[in-house]
């Protein structure tokens, strides 16, 4: 009987990150139906590096503008001819603290889970596609200017209504970190951020999607 309720005792911290992971892999597949994709339109991209996705969105379309939310002369590296911005929500210490992955330490990473600190919009500016595992899909105007309002409004804003870059803190001269609605939490997650803007724009995704590998799976393989 004792051996029975130490196992049960040390097994017991083991049960929620393995309901936590099979609740992802089955409410993951479950389709939210979306819109039929046009032939033709806009390109837009989902970015992954294996833990967290980003939206690869144009510089301007369909009457969307990001020089009108960013000032390029915060990014100095990427170029005059840069055309896209890419996109990702988060916690705001994990990003700001976590450079590389060698940075990452658990007590940040169970603050930036639990903590419900501010989060963050990661803007990087630049021309074409990152070098990064991205899935490519085409909307129309209206899907998109959907898709660029769910973004739009995750931005925070000043009295004067203008963004608010958070100087300094960037990690190169090709991007920057402006302040952000909501807060990181298991279930919201940057991945479900991120279909949550898909779904905005009538894509079909899965209901819930906590990791990146969730979110990339329903989406076209090529170009």
């Amino acid at each position: 009987m004792r051996r029975r309720w130490l196992v049960a005792l040390l097994a017991a911290p083991l049960l929620p990150p393995l309901l936590y992971g099979l609740a992802a892999a089955v409410l993951s597949r479950w389709p939210v139906a979306g819109e039929p994709l046009p032939e033709a339109g806009i390109e837009i991209g989902v970015c992954s590096n294996g833990v967290h996705t980003d939206l690869l969105l144009p510089l301007a379309a369909a009457g969307a503008d990001w020089r009108t939310r960013i000032d390029p002369a915060h990014f100095p590296g990427a170029g005059a001819d840069a055309d896209r911005v890419l996109v990702g929500w988060g916690d705001q210490a994990f990003y700001l603290e976590t450079r590389a992955w060698s940075d990452l330490r658990p007590g940040l990473a169970w603050r930036a889970l639990f903590g419900g600190g501010p989060s963050v919009l990661h803007v990087y500016l630049l021309r074409g596609a990152p070098d990064s595992d991205c899935r490519f899909l085409t909307l129309n105007a209206d899907a998109y200017r959907r898709l660029d309002a769910f973004v739009d409004a995750a931005l925070l804003r000043d009295a004067a209504g203008q963004t608010r870059p958070l100087h300094g803190r960037a990690y190169g001269r090709r991007d920057m970190f402006y302040a952000a609605a909501g807060a990181y939490s298991p279930i919201h997650t940057c991945n479900q951020w991120t279909t949550r803007a898909l779904r905005a724009a009538g894509v079909e995704t899965g209901l819930w999607t906590p990791f990146a590998g969730d979110v990339m799976r329903r989406l076209p393989d090529g170009r």
